[in-house]
């Protein structure tokens, strides 16, 4: 969700900027991966916590009769919130390339289709 409320709001002040008609496709795609880039790096910011600790529960075995809302809050205070973001650079990298790829393509597929008209988020 976070992605798509970025990358249209970031896509939003990138074409307040220049005259939308008078940009080349190639501008609107750059638009288009520059702003998926930036929605890419927000969703890994905001999911890294979560998958972290997914991962946490996992990977280790549960005491006998311990509930999962209570082994997260386990992982959760041993993690504290540095340990939540480890290994966050490669998530950066790997969702923020690949949402921006997600958002390039999607951007020319509209653009072909002539399905331009966003959906107003106000």
């Amino acid at each position: 969700m976070a992605k798509f409320v970025v990358f249209e709001r970031v896509s939003e002040a990138l074409y307040l900027q220049f005259d939308k008609e008078t940009l080349s496709d190639g501008a609107k795609t750059s638009i288009n991966l520059g702003s998926g880039l930036i929605a890419g790096l927000a969703a890994a910011v905001v999911s890294q916590p979560a998958d972290t600790m997914l991962s946490k529960i996992n990977k280790t075995q549960g005491l006998p009769g311990e509930g999962t809302v209570s082994r997260l809050i386990k992982i959760a205070k041993e993690l504290g919130l540095k340990g939540s973001f480890g290994g966050i650079g490669a998530r950066l990298v790997l969702v923020g390339a690949i949402t921006a790829g997600q958002f390039g393509i999607y951007g020319d597929i509209k653009r072909v289709l002539n399905a331009t008209q966003g959906v107003d988020l106000k």
